[in-house]
């Protein structure tokens, strides 16, 4: 058993639950990543923020079909190949690069609703791909440079609505349920708060505070897999409404990817935090189908 998962059952262990061996059973696996906080090199395949996609030869630069009808900004890639070791419950595909473009001129990725805001690429044949030319007329200020991101295997809590979904199999008691979600955000306002006192503290020179154990090192708002933060709504049902009709359906959710786009920190368009979530169907996942990914942004 990992020993990043032995904490959250040890923090289990403090509450009284109905039936405690189903909340330990609930806690399933994500991917939690990094990114480098100076300029990387500039390698062609690499998971990274910025710099010059990896195309086929063949690649055509997107083009916005709204405001200025601008080509898009480059905005990061994922090498699934990088990714594999972590996938736990092996939901990604072996190879395989996934592209990610942003409209960002007047503002076009903050209107509601518009399907071109964001535009995914993927190629499951990596081996001919070469760096793409960004087209010239793109601004310095649509320019990310290149910032390598880094995973680590991670665990969590289900967080609302996939904590009743255990409620189907007996797993769980209601009253457990509810408590898992309280748990599940509780632990990570702790996580987030000492990570965020640790780097106000390498800021100003100040002692950094000691945690009771590692169990900040497991959570993050960057995020591969299980359940994201909601900024908002729930992401789960909100993508299961645009994609089926239906909120009902948000059991068919995987978080693909969710981050907060932090531009003051190189990797993002927003000077605020707002968060992007690209999101897929379960059995489009398991079919290796990147064409209906539906991307959703949340700011406070």
């Amino acid at each position: 058993m990992s020993d990043l998962k032995q904490l959250i059952i040890d923090e289990i262990k403090e509450y009284e639950w109905d039936k405690e061996d189903g909340v330990i059973q609930s806690i399933i696996p994500n991917i939690i990543f990094s990114v480098d906080e100076q300029e990387s090199e500039h390698h062609l395949k690499n998971s990274r923020f910025g710099g010059q996609p990896a195309v086929p030869s063949n690649f055509v630069w997107p083009i916005q079909s709204l405001g200025q009808k601008a080509p898009m900004a480059f905005f990061f890639q994922l090498n699934f190949e990088e990714i594999k070791p972590f996938d736990i419950e092996n939901k990604f595909p072996d190879k395989g690069i996934l592209l990610c473009f942003a409209s960002v001129t007047d503002d076009i990725m903050w209107e509601y609703d518009v399907e071109d805001a964001f535009k995914t690429y993927y190629f499951p044949d990596s081996e001919n791909l070469i760096f793409a030319d960004i087209p010239e007329v793109i601004p310095p200020d649509q320019r990310l440079t290149p910032r390598t991101i880094h995973f680590k295997s991670s665990f969590q809590l289900p967080r609302y609505p996939f904590n009743y979904d255990l409620l189907e199999g007996d797993l769980i008691s209601e009253d457990d349920a509810d408590g898992i979600d309280q748990v599940a955000n509780n632990m990570m306002d702790d996580a987030i708060k000492i990570q965020m006192h640790t780097k106000m503290a390498a800021q100003v020179g100040l002692k950094p505070p000691t945690p009771k154990n590692d169990l900040h090192t497991l959570f993050s708002h960057n995020l591969l897999l299980g359940v994201p933060f909601s900024v908002q709504h729930t992401i789960s049902e909100e993508w299961a409404e645009q994609h089926f009709g239906n909120d009902d359906k948000s059991d068919q959710y995987i978080n693909l990817i969710s981050f907060e786009m932090k531009g003051h920190e190189g990797y993002g368009f927003s000077a605020n935090g707002a968060h992007l979530y690209l999101c897929i169907d379960k059995d489009d996942l398991k079919n290796n189908d990147f064409s209906k990914i539906v991307a959703l942004v949340q700011n406070t």
